[in-house]
C-alpha cells in the first residue's frame, strides 16, 4: 500500500471520528433527545457514504470529503454539558 493510500485511509478514519465525536448534551431531556437524533443521523450518513464509496469510487479521499460536508450540514444545536466544577464543556 502506498504512502498516499495510507494517508487517504487515515484521513477517512479521522473524518468518521470527527463526525461521530459529539459533545455530551446537558442534562435537559430535550438536549439529550437532540444529541441522540444528531448522532443517529450522522452515523447513518457515515454508513451510507462508506458503503457507496466501497461500491462506486473506492477512493477514501472522496468519502472523507463527503463525510465532512455532511457533518457540516448537521451542526450541534443542543446545549453541551458543562461541568460546574471546572467550567469546561465536556
Amino acid at each position: 500500500m502506498s504512502e498516499r493510500t495510507v494517508t487517504a485511509h487515515v484521513d477517512l478514519l479521522d473524518a468518521i471520528v470527527e463526525a461521530l465525536d459529539l459533545p455530551l448534551p446537558s442534562i435537559g431531556e430535550a438536549d439529550e433527545q437532540l444529541y441522540y437524533r444528531l448522532l443517529e443521523r450522522r452515523a447513518l450518513a457515515v454508513r451510507i457514504i462508506v458503503q457507496i464509496n466501497r461500491t462506486v469510487t473506492r477512493d477514501p479521499s472522496v468519502a472523507a470529503d463527503a463525510i465532512r460536508t455532511r457533518t457540516a450540514e448537521e451542526p450541534v444545536t443542543y446545549t453541551p454539558f458543562k461541568d460546574e466544577k471546572d467550567g469546561e464543556v465536556r
